[in-house]
């Protein structure tokens, strides 16, 4: 009797260190902001809805978490005909639930944003890109999740048409990044061809002040972009992907005049140079946290096939290994898991990558090997869970 109720201990015991679970938020543009929670008892993993909310108003877009504060800020973009978005704060409850503490308008169409501290005076500003019309919302986060309407909206322009006229016919502005030494804030603007730089204000955060921008090639059409910095040489690289001509590029940057200067190091297709210019758009790029690699998503099945013609086809993640002078070798191509893959993330340990699709509503995880840095296969197990939404999965955010 003694041996039996030992052996049941010790299997609960065994039941109870392998199952786990890890959290993770979605935003689709129906309107709704799901959590999910992957689970994992031994060799087995789902990924689940444990809660939804509609609290971000009509089409979230962009999601940033203050882990620590326990805090969620979503960006709502707007609908039309509405002329205005919604920057909203939510608190997380210990099931995940989220429930609104605050909401204030955002310039339409915002499709990124990003919080930052400013050094350890309390100061907490938030910057918002928004496509369609192109702008830049610029806001003072407020204690506890507490939010106050955008000190200033700035209106990019362009002085010419870019050598795609459909995408490029004026500004469209599509992420927010701040520099390693968190004083400038870069927004890649896909319709001029340029990176755009701002200084803000350490005391208010706003006006923002616009410096020299690095000017890409004609017809790129910067999307997303993200710095690393060489541990061998200490060097510092933006990489960013050209949505339009489908190529990631890599610039070494220096500080210089109060400012930032750029040099092209390298430029390589995503997926092949023999696909034509805006076949198969280029959406995400993100590296790897132990800086070796970079991963960017595609749409090249999307943009090639209509829908109804997909059967057994997947978009793909294009994985490079990054070279200590800012270079690029490729590495894998993999499938997404669906179709349009407009945003992923990979988790603090970097062994997996959740992606949001567009097209058919999933979030999909993949199994990453740290060592090798590629996606693991779905019939190796890597293919870790897929949750199907009620809505176009716009971006996707893990809790940690």
């Amino acid at each position: 009797m003694y041996n039996q109720v030992l052996t049941s201990a010790l299997s609960l015991a065994l039941l109870v260190k392998t199952s786990s679970a890890q959290q993770l938020f979605a935003a689709h543009s129906d309107g709704n902001v799901s959590t999910l929670a992957l689970s994992n008892n031994g060799n087995t993993s789902t990924l689940s809805v444990s809660s939804v909310t509609p609290q971000c108003e009509s089409n979230p877009s962009s999601i940033n978490l203050d882990f620590s504060q326990r805090i969620l800020y979503c960006l709502d973009r707007g609908r039309a005909p509405a002329t205005q978005g919604s920057l909203n704060s939510f608190t997380i409850d210990a099931s995940g639930k989220l429930e609104r503490i605050a909401r204030v308008s955002a310039p339409f169409s915002g499709v990124a944003a990003e919080f930052f501290d400013i050094g350890d005076s309390g100061v907490r500003g938030y910057v918002t890109a928004s496509y369609n019309r192109s702008s830049v919302g610029v806001y003072r986060l407020g204690e506890n999740g507490a939010l106050t309407e955008p000190l200033q909206t700035i209106f990019p322009n362009i002085t010419s048409t870019g050598p795609v006229p459909l995408r490029q016919d004026r500004s469209y502005s599509h992420h927010v990044i701040l520099d390693p030494t968190r004083k400038f804030i870069l927004i890649p603007d896909l319709g001029g061809d340029l990176i755009r730089v701002f200084k803000y204000n350490k005391k208010n955060v706003a006006p923002l002040r616009e410096l020299a921008p690095l000017v890409t090639v004609p017809g790129a059409g910067p999307r997303h972009a993200v710095f690393w910095k060489s541990p061998e040489s200490g060097a510092l690289y933006l990489f960013f992907n050209g949505e339009l001509d489908q190529k990631v590029y890599s610039y070494r940057v220096e500080y210089k005049n109060g400012g930032l200067s750029w040099r092209q190091q390298f430029a390589i297709a995503s997926v092949s140079d023999d696909l034509p210019a805006t076949t198969a758009p280029t959406s995400e790029i993100a590296i790897t946290p132990d800086g070796r690699f970079v991963i960017v998503s595609n749409r090249d099945v999307s943009f090639a096939t209509s829908i109804k013609n997909r059967s057994g086809t997947s978009d793909t993640l294009s994985t490079f290994s990054i070279h200590s002078n800012g270079t690029l070798s490729p590495v894998q191509q993999a499938p997404s898991g669906g179709y349009s893959p407009r945003q992923f993330m990979i988790n603090k340990a970097g062994d997996k990558l959740a992606v949001g699709h567009q097209n058919n509503n999933t979030v999909v995880i993949w199994k990453r090997d740290i060592e090798s840095g590629k996606i693991v296969s779905e019939a190796e197990g890597g293919k870790l869970g897929v949750a199907n939404l009620s809505g176009a999965v716009v971006f996707v955010q893990w809790d940690e």
